[in-house]
Formats: structure tokens, C-alpha cells, sequence
């Protein structure tokens, strides 16, 4: 038995399952969408999603026309997927079959009496319902506003988890999405054109979603379309509120305060450590510091990811100590190249503070000539690239340089005039003080000479009567003298006949004790002694003075000498102990 009217479809085997394309006029579009089919831009058709594969019947109008054999109703019906349906089928008013009708005819044939026994209805036709309630009241693609919670590939299809969080940053809704393979790649293509960024964890963005509700898989959406002006919006809402923050503590403009100075000594860099951006300024920043004409001192942090804040405070940090020891005359920052989004991560308030409360001008590099970040504004001196940095230190150390040999020359060239004017004036003033003095000299020659003779005679007549007083002085101070000299030599008479009569005095005085010493001495002999009644102590063997009792009781045997003889006399030890 054949109807017409029942048409099988063409299948595209997809991760999600079977997708069924659909031929859609144009004027029937938004009626199709309304029911869940979903518009595939590679194939530039309309098709019935996998989780929808059991209600082809609601877009069997669109199904390319193909006939099918159907059994008859005893032998059941032959559906899409060969299985067999109970003969309850039913057919609409255009010629489809009611397929809803006929899959709830087969599941239950068996079974319709218990039915009405039984209390409620199947979990699958009750997720069937809500499925249909969903379409119903949510028809056609909605945009919506989430934050990317997660995101991986697989199969080509793209599957997502959005969030929502409150102002606490609480959490406050989530959900599944998926992006199918068919429109992924021109997706995310088209969001990283347009933001210069590739779709990430952590992006908030609007989508064009369709919502979809399966009985195995539970509530999830399509994604259609992202708008990647909103993601630009917002980053730019974010910097706009930095911006004011910045602006009333009054650190917005404080950086711009400092002046740059003429020249460059010592520069302070902080980079991420492997950027290219750093190989494109170290290229001519290490022939400046080998030339000796710059140093750079090199500190490095991330510019991506979590750690930019701690590892930009501790540069910031280690930069300072350096500082305030020996000055930097300015602080690089450069980065070098990398997405647009990826800029977000230096468009924070802790790094911005960081840069606005510097205690030197700050020049940035961050490496985008259209794309600007908060640091750009706030720092001194904004350039495109780092290269560009680099080429204005040395710019302005050539400069520099440059300036001073032209000053040298102009000075040297001033230095040589004014030394031959000099020397001109000297000559003039030379010539005029010795014509000057001639004539003066002349002049007090003249008025000298009369001057000269009147002294000469005035000397004369000085010297003369001065003179005659020396005469009478010296006639006067040789009577004195002579009289003085007299007087001394009676004096120097008188002493000497008695120094004279004392001398001889004393020398028989003299005399008479030496006498008397001389008869003391002599007196005073060994022989006198023994006479007194002493004798002297003498070793028998060797014939010596024994002077002490110790002597003694060494010696043993002794001689004593007396006035009228000598005897030999034993020391007995025990009775020649005498206390010293």
C-alpha cells in the first residue's frame, strides 16, 4: 500500500546524531524556525536537529518528495526508521502521516486497557510535552547575554557552559550550548575578526541561541550567532569605569606629572621574559649598553593570565628597591604583539596603581598601534611597538649627542673670535699702556727733578749736623767706658787675690783629711783585724776566704788564720747548720 504524501528524507550524519535537511521557501523560514529547524550556513539549508527526529511530522511539508510503501493496517506501518507502527496510523489533511499519533499507537497497543487503569502518563511524554511548551513559548532564536564558563571541542562541535553571577560575583544561572560543526569554524572565524581575539574562558558575549529541550539530554542551546561588538562593548564599559576611578583618586594623570629628561643614563624594563616584542628592543637596547652610552636593568612579569597582578606588584617592587639605591631615569613597559582581547588582562586597577604611583615617568610599548590599554593612557609617554621605544632613547641619545657637538662647535668657534678679539684689545691696551707710561714717566721725571735736588740737599745738611751729634755721643760714650772699665778691673783684682786666698785654704784642708783617710784605710787591713783578735776562715786544699756557714759545710775541712798563727778545724755537718 503506497500514500502519497509521505516523503523520506535525505540524512547528514552528525556527532549529535542524524540531522534531516529540509527545502524551505524563503517566505516559510521564520515557520519552520518556530519549530526547531535550525539553518546550516555551510549547506545553506534549513534541517530538522537529531533530538527532533521523532516529530518529522511537523515538518513533513518541507521533506523532499519520495514515496514509501507503508503496511497494510494488520501488517503495522513501516516508519522512517523501518520500524513497525499498529495500524492506528492516521493521515492529516495534507497527505502526511500523524507520526505522534502512530509512535504512541505502537508504543501502547498492547496496553491501551492498562492505560486507563493507570495513574499518569510516561516521563518521555511528559519531557515531550515540555519540549513542545519550550517551542511554543520561546519560538525562533533569542539573543542572550552570559559569561563563558567553559568551552572544549570535540568532533568539530563546540560545547560551551554559560554563567551568570550577581554583583557579589555568586553564580545565579547556568547552562549548556553547543555550537554544531557545520557553522563552528565560520563562527569563531568571524568572533576572532571581529574582536582580534579567539572565543575563551572567562569572555562575557552575546548569542543568538535557540533553546532546545531533549528527553535523554535534559535543557540546553543552539548557537546560531555571537556578536562580537558586544565583547568589545564591555571590555570598553570596564576601561571606561577604570578610567573614572583612576580619575577621582587623582592617580589618572599623576605619571604625565614627571618631566622625561634630556638625556638617558639608566633605564628600568619590564617585559614578559620570552615576548618577542623584548628580542625586537634588546636588538638595539644591548648595542646602547655595550656602547656604554645606557644601561638597562630587565624585570619581568607575566601580561596574561592569573599571575599579572602578583608578578606585576613584585617588578614594581624590585624595580623601586633598585631605584631608590641608584635612580632609573625612566621605566619601559613593553609586550609585543598578541590578540586584541588578550589586552584585557593589563586593564586592571592594581597594575594601573601601580604604574599611576611610579616614582619615575613611565614609557609603554605594549605592541598594538590601533588598540590601547589604561596603561597606555596613564603612562608619560605612549608608543606603538617596543622597537619604537628603544628607536626614541636612542633618538634621543643621538640627539643628545648631536646637540652637544654642535653646542662644542659653536663654543669652540665663539672661543677662537673672542680670543683673537681679546688678543686685539690686549695688543691696543698694550701699545696704549706703554705710550701711557712713557709719557707719565716723562712726566714725573720732570716734576720729580727739582723734587730730587731739594732732598739731595736737605739730605745733605741732615746727615752733616747728624753727624756731629754721633761725634759728641761717642766722645761721651768712650769717657763712660773708660771709667767703667777702670772700676771693673779694681773689682776683677780685688776677687782674685781672694779667690786665690780661699783656694789655697781649701787645698790644705783637703790635704789634711786625705791624710787622715790614708791612716783610716791602712788601719783598717787584715793584719789589723787578726791583731783585734779576728781570724779568717780559709780552705785547706785550695787555701781561699771561706765567707758563709753554707761555704763552710761544703768544704768540710778549714784552716783558721789568726794574728799569731793558723790551726786546720773539721765542720761536723750536724752541728755547722746555721740559720741564714
Amino acid at each position: 500500500m503506497k500514500f502519497k504524501g509521505l516523503r523520506t528524507h535525505p540524512r547528514w550524519q552528525f556527532d549529535g546524531g542524524n540531522v534531516t535537511f529540509l527545502d524551505v521557501p524563503f517566505r516559510e523560514k521564520d515557520q519552520a524556525k518556530s519549530l526547531g529547524a535550525r539553518w546550516d550556513a555551510v549547506a545553506r539549508k534549513w534541517y530538522v536537529p537529531a533530538d527532533l527526529n521523532d516529530q518529522l511530522d511537523s515538518f513533513a511539508k518541507w521533506l523532499p518528495n519520495t514515496e514509501i510503501e507503508i503496511a497494510s493496517p494488520v501488517g503495522g506501518l513501516s516508519g522512517v526508521g523501518g520500524n513497525q507502527v499498529t495500524a492506528s496510523e492516521s493521515v492529516t489533511q495534507n497527505g502526511s502521516l500523524n507520526f505522534d499519533h502512530a509512535l504512541e499507537d505502537s508504543a501502547n497497543t498492547s496496553s491501551l486497557a492498562d492505560d486507563k487503569k493507570v495513574k499518569g502518563i510516561q516521563l518521555s511524554s511528559l519531557l515531550r510535552k515540555v519540549q513542545q511548551a519550550l517551542r511554543q513559548g520561546i519560538p525562533g532564536a533569542t539573543w542572550v547575554v552570559a559569561e563563558i564558563a567553559n568551552l572544549n571541542s570535540r568532533r568539530g562541535h563546540i560545547y560551551l557552559e554559560l554563567t551568570e553571577t550577581n554583583a557579589q560575583g555568586q553564580p545565579i544561572a547556568n547552562c549548556r550550548a553547543m555550537i554544531w560543526q557545520s557553522q563552528a569554524n565560520a563562527l569563531l572565524k568571524r568572533f576572532e575578526t571581529g574582536t582580534g581575539s579567539a572565543l575563551a574562558i572567562g569572555q562575557k558575549v552575546l548569542l543568538l541561541t535557540e533553546v532546545s529541550f531533549h528527553e535523554q539530554y535534559g535543557f540546553s542551546m543552539v548557537i546560531q550567532d555571537i556578536d562580537s561588538s558586544y565583547t568589545l562593548g564591555e571590555l570598553e564599559q570596564n576601561l571606561n569605569n577604570l578610567r573614572k576611578q583612576l580619575a577621582k583618586e587623582g592617580l589618572y594623570t599623576l605619571n604625565k606629572g614627571f618631566e622625561l629628561p634630556a638625556d638617558f643614563f639608566r633605564i628600568a624594563v619590564i617585559a614578559p621574559p620570552k615576548a618577542a616584542g623584548l628580542g625586537d628592543f634588546r636588538a638595539d637596547a644591548d648595542l646602547l649598553h655595550k656602547a656604554g652610552l645606557c644601561e638597562f636593568k630587565y624585570f619581568y612579569s607575566a601580561f596574561q593570565g592569573e599571575s599579572v597582578e602578583k608578578e606585576m606588584a613584585v617588578a614594581f617592587e624590585a624595580m623601586h628597591a633598585i631605584h631608590h639605591a641608584k635612580p632609573f631615569d625612566a621605566l619601559v613597559i613593553i609586550r609585543g604583539g598578541g590578540a586584541k582581547l588578550d589586552l584585557n588582562m593589563l586593564n586592571l586597577y592594581s597594575v594601573s596603581k601601580l604604574l599611576c604611583e611610579a616614582k619615575l615617568p613611565v614609557l609603554t610599548g605594549i605592541g598594538h598601534e590601533r588598540d590601547t590599554t589604561i596603561l597606555d593612557e596613564i603612562s608619560h609617554s605612549r608608543f606603538d611597538t617596543p622597537s619604537k621605544v628603544v628607536a626614541y632613547i636612542r633618538n634621543a641619545i643621538v640627539q643628545q649627542a648631536q646637540t652637544a657637538q654642535t653646542n662644542w662647535k659653536k663654543i669652540e668657534h665663539q672661543s677662537r673670535l673672542s680670543v683673537k678679539y681679546l688678543e686685539q684689545a690686549l695688543t691696543q691696551f698694550n701699545q696704549s699702556i706703554t705710550l701711557n707710561s712713557q709719557n707719565g714717566l716723562n712726566r714725573w721725571k720732570q716734576a720729580i727733578e727739582p723734587l730730587q735736588y731739594e732732598i739731595q740737599r736737605l739730605s745733605d745738611g741732615r746727615i752733616q749736623a747728624e753727624s756731629r751729634k754721633m761725634d759728641t755721643l761717642k766722645q761721651g760714650i768712650e769717657a763712660q767706658v773708660k771709667q767703667r772699665v777702670s772700676l771693673k778691673k779694681q773689682m776683677l783684682e780685688q776677687l782674685e787675690s781672694q779667690v786665690k786666698t780661699n783656694a789655697k785654704r781649701a787645698l790644705s784642708t783637703q790635704q789634711e783629711q786625705m791624710t787622715q783617710w790614708i791612716a783610716l784605710i791602712l788601719s783598717s787591713g787584715p793584719k789589723t783585724q787578726l791583731n783585734r783578735g779576728f781570724n779568717i776562715a780559709k780552705d785547706s786544699e785550695t787555701h781561699k776566704p771561706v765567707t758563709s756557714a753554707k761555704q763552710a759545710l761544703t768544704v768540710g775541712s778549714v784552716e783558721l788564720q789568726f794574728a799569731d798563727g793558723a790551726v786546720s778545724a773539721q765542720i761536723e755537718q750536724n752541728k755547722g747548720l746555721i740559720s741564714e
